[in-house]
């Protein structure tokens, strides 16, 4: 008897004058079924056999489907499946990857360029492993859920059907089996009690996304503070690091975060198909670009893109200020922000507005039509936007507080940033970036050099690397975790987090259900609570604060 689930071939199911075929598209070949086999044809992909006997036990008896079940494991078996080595449910040299729903839940806070992101790295990772999600079957999300599906990307309530509980499937799955927890959600507490399960790797990912500027530090800070020896830290951007170091040195706190912490995080980008971003016919674009903008009158000047990962208030005034300088050229503006709550200022800006993932199909011929794009360095600014526009062929002008990484400085020129010391905020050196504009636009064969390196350069990355490298990634994380350890729930763990309002890092004790502790003290009395009376804990922190009255308050939050 055949054992599901199995891969089917390219396939089509359907039923003419009451009589049920399935037809191979691939050979040519069309077969005629019974009614069972085409009900079981429509599950077998993701339910084995118990499942199928539970789903089709109210319409057929038991006896009816287990024939059914053997006549597929008859000669058609070899039409209608794929050979069971390539099945993705039962290839054993495959890791099995376990993601847990967070990046389902806040996709509404993400750019549309980060969705996309996560949505491409799914499917290139489906290819590469065992990728489960934590999804209910009744869960709302039955688009997401479908479109997943189809990826090859497989659900861990289709395991565990006897429960209806979201949180103990997981478990049981990342217990019985899992190779590894890649950590997707960008809030940055979602994801912490994973780390009870002392013996599974995880991997956090890390986006450069201006919403997510506050997330994107604290996630990092929390689950650097958490990680074990077989856990990694993965920024999608290498300037997220820098962003972090700078705060680490402004920081007044006296038991401020560990900066080597810094060495061991692993920057893995995101891939980009250069099949899909790729130079366009330059007049063509431009001709496109002044459709969408409706101004024709950028046909017949230099077109110039500002790729801003600045906040709107910082960039506000440099974007005036070199529409004011360069009259005779127009920029066009690559901020969804700037596009909803800026109306048009200056003849010469025009701003793009990305709002939903479907827009993103418009940017190969946007980014064509520029003679060269400004980036900053600076959380907010995506590093997969900055390699698709060097896919195109398009050379780029790095605002940047940090070293470029080779292959961007090979492609790009650079203006240098500073920060203000009493606010963080950067200083845009306007006047600096208006005499390279000048320098990149009287010099076609500059810009003509810099196009042939920067296509070379996007050549470099591919969802497929991308893929590889966190399958390579868990692999050698797996080799180094703990064997035979009885695992440990700890209710709180001490880390560092970032304190927006004062734009600096503090200290603090983090609870791993999600819940965010701001005082030490706090963390310190709810360890010793699971140990020793409150009387016992009341002694410690008024021994330790040297304050009666705090230590009693800290205490009564507690318990009270």
């Amino acid at each position: 008897m055949i054992r599901l689930p199995r891969t089917l071939q390219q396939i089509h199911t359907f039923e003419k004058d009451d009589v049920w075929y399935v037809a191979n598209l691939r050979t040519g070949d069309v077969l005629e079924i019974d009614a069972i086999t085409a009900d079981i044809l429509a599950l077998c992909s993701t339910d084995d056999n118990a499942g199928i006997l539970e789903k089709l036990g109210d319409k057929y008896s038991e006896g009816q489907i287990l024939e059914s079940l053997k006549t597929l494991s008859s000669d058609i078996e070899t039409l209608l499946f794929e050979p069971e080595h390539n099945s993705v449910s039962t290839t054993k040299e495959k890791l099995r990857i376990f993601i847990p729903h967070g990046f389902m839940k806040y996709r509404g806070t993400l750019a549309p360029t980060t969705n996309v992101g996560i949505y491409n790295l799914l499917a290139a990772l489906a290819k590469h492993a065992e990728v489960f999600v934590e999804i209910d079957n009744d869960d709302p999300a039955k688009e997401q859920r479908e479109q997943l599906r189809v990826l090859g990307i497989q659900f861990i309530s289709d395991i565990f059907k006897s429960t209806n509980a979201a949180s103990y499937a997981a478990n049981r799955f990342i217990i019985d089996g899992c190779d590894g927890i890649l950590a997707l959600s960008p809030h940055p507490y979602e994801e912490l009690n994973y780390f009870r399960h002392n013996t599974i790797p995880i991997v956090s990912r890390l986006y450069s996304d201006r919403n997510l500027r506050e997330s994107t530090l604290n996630k990092l800070l929390s689950h650097q503070a958490l990680r074990r020896d077989f856990d990694s830290v993965c920024p999608d951007t290498p300037w997220i690091t820098e962003e972090l170091a700078w705060l680490i040195s402004e920081s007044t706190d006296s038991l401020c975060y560990n900066s080597p912490h810094l060495q061991r995080l692993n920057i893995i980008p995101n891939g980009i198909d250069t099949n899909v971003y790729s130079p366009q016919n330059h007049q063509q674009a431009r001709e496109a670009v002044a459709s969408i903008v409706g101004e024709k009158s950028i046909l017949d000047v230099p077109l110039v893109g500002i790729l801003n990962g600045f906040h709107p208030q910082n960039s506000v005034g440099m974007i005036t200020e070199l529409a004011r300088l360069h009259k005779n050229v127009s920029f066009v503006i690559f901020d969804p922000i700037l596009a909803r709550n800026h109306a048009q200022q200056h003849r010469n800006v025009f701003y793009i507005n990305l709002e939903q993932p479907e827009d993103t199909v418009a940017l190969p011929w946007i980014y064509s039509a520029c003679d060269f794009i400004i980036f900053p360095t600076v959380i907010g600014t995506p590093f997969s936007m900055v390699l698709e526009v060097l896919a195109c062929g398009v050379p780029g002008l790095a605002l940047t507080s940090l070293a470029l990484p080779e292959e961007l400085a090979a492609c790009s020129l650079s203006v240098p940033l500073t920060r203000d010391e009493t606010t963080g905020k950067f200083i845009i050196p306007t006047a600096t970036i208006s005499e390279q504009i000048d320098i990149l636009l009287s010099t076609p064969e500059m810009r003509e050099t810099l196009s042939t390196k920067a296509r070379k350069v996007a050549e470099n990355y591919s969802w497929e690397k991308t893929a590889q490298r966190f399958v390579a990634l868990f692999t050698e994380l797996n080799k180094k975790k703990a064997e035979n350890t009885i695992p440990k729930y700890p209710d709180v763990a001490f880390s560092p987090y970032y304190d927006k309002a004062q734009n600096v890092i503090r200290t603090g004790a983090t609870q791993l259900d999600g819940l965010f502790k701001n005082r030490v003290e706090e963390g310190i009395a709810q360890t010793l609570l699971s140990g020793h009376t409150p009387e016992e804990v009341r002694t410690v922190l008024r021994y330790l604060l040297q304050d009666t009255e705090k230590a009693d308050r800290v205490l009564s939050t507690l318990l009270f």
